[in-house]
């Protein structure tokens, strides 16, 4: 197979990732054999991550200097990702432009080559080009903007400015092991490290199970849940297992079923403990028909770390942007209250449903738990409290870019025998 240059790569994946709506990592993993080596693959990725973080903000620069937008959405991706290459990955501009015209003509596209040199010339002074339009202001769509505007009127900009950074490396400290030395301990998570590192995966302390890579705010699902000995507890979500093993690690002399509905998802959930030197029974099958696989002996604690819009983790993953729509949230909440409905099947009396995800939209959260009380009055919810979340109605909410964390939500639910 023909090898290719990563600015003609990323193009080509950018274009996938927001006009075809593939995620990024399918995107990336279908152009694979096309990168001439890892340099190439690392640098071409640089530039997704970051013209998709910024893509409708960095499309309206180089608007304003063309009469007509471009019919040829390639071309559109051309000069977006240039502009991405130029403020965010501070290259210089003649590079920029000279890259995005040979681009261009690697992709076939020799007629743009004059309207790309001419427009990308004139908008190479855009690093401090302020917008009026929010959906150019903050690079999120406009239904994004609006439900966060009405869920947290107070932090709406700070969530969009945050899911536009470049997120940190979190990783898990097992506490069976000394941490890495020069990593930066959270100040209210003990078990959470912030390093600075290219690749974990070639760490020591990562082969040989000390470190695992997870966000801080993930790694508050096993604190809450505090797993005991003897307990019988249920992963309902697993994979890939990070939240399998962290239970694990606070306490291995329980009896944990780790639930995956995927088989290629719970390989990975085996993988992650067998690094970790942990066991679990892994099931494959779907928490969503429990008459499937339950054996009638009930879960003192369940984590349901559930399916959701992901909205709180859009730094790490900047396709969900262009993935999801407002359309998806019905199935996606109907899905959760599925899932929630059946996990009070199989909680034993007074045992808890740890309810979780990594979304900062209220009808996911808060809203999804209130409707749950109602139709199950036997619960009760289990008021948490940490310092750095935001107290909900019901659960709690860590918003995005909170002590460099990722947007997550909590509720504790106790099913009550009186």
């Amino acid at each position: 197979m023909k090898k290719i240059n990563s600015r003609t790569l990323s193009a080509k994946i950018t274009y996938d990732v927001v006009f075809k709506k593939d995620s990024l990592r399918q995107a990336i993993q279908n152009h694979t054999e096309s990168f001439a080596n890892p340099q190439e693959e690392s640098y071409a990725k640089a530039i997704c991550y970051e013209t998709l973080r910024h893509y409708h903000h960095l499309e309206s620069c180089w608007l304003k200097f063309v009469k007509n937008k471009p019919k040829d959405k390639l071309v559109c991706v051309i000069m977006t990702q240039a502009l991405a290459e130029l403020v965010y990955l501070e290259k210089p501009a003649r590079a920029v432009v000279n890259e995005a015209v040979n681009t261009a003509k690697n992709l076939k596209k020799q007629w743009a080559v004059g309207l790309i040199n001419s427009c990308l010339r004139k908008s190479v002074e855009i690093k401090n080009d302020k917008s009026d339009n929010l959906v150019a202001q903050y690079s999120h769509p406009q239904w994004w903007i609006e439900k966060l505007q009405m869920d947290w009127p107070n932090h709406w900009q700070k969530i969009l400015v945050a899911d536009n950074q470049k997120p940190p490396l979190w990783i898990r400290a097992n506490h069976r092991y000394k941490p890495i030395e020069s990593a930066e301990q959270h100040q209210s998570i003990n078990s959470a490290y912030k390093i600075n590192a290219q690749d974990i995966t070639k760490l020591d302390e990562f082969k040989t199970g000390s470190v695992s890579v997870q966000d801080a705010s993930a790694q508050l699902a096993a604190i809450i849940l505090n797993p005991q000995d003897n307990e019988k507890i249920l992963d309902a979500c697993a994979a890939p297992g990070g939240k399998t093993g962290h239970i694990l690690e606070l306490n291995p002399n329980v009896q944990l079923d780790a639930l995956e509905i995927f088989p290629n998802r719970a390989k990975k959930i085996h993988q992650n403990l067998e690094r970790l030197k942990l066991s679990a029974n892994v099931l494959v099958a779907d928490a969503s028909q429990s008459g499937q696989w339950f054996n009638g002996d009930k879960y003192n604690k369940i984590l349901l770390d559930a399916p959701c819009s992901a909205s709180g983790i859009v730094r790490r993953q900047p396709d969900i942007k262009f993935q999801r729509s407002s359309e998806d949230l019905e199935n996606i909440i109907h899905t959760q209250q599925t899932l929630l409905d059946e996990m009070a099947k199989i909680v034993a009396d007074d045992g808890v449903i740890l309810y979780a995800t990594c979304s900062v939209f209220r009808c996911e959260n808060s809203e999804q738990i209130k409707n749950f009380l109602q139709r199950h009055p036997q619960f009760k919810e289990i008021k948490l409290n940490y310092p750095f979340a935001e107290s909900c109605q019901y659960g709690i909410q860590i918003l995005t870019g909170t002590l460099d964390m990722d947007g997550f939500y909590y509720c504790c639910l106790k099913k009550c025998t009186s």
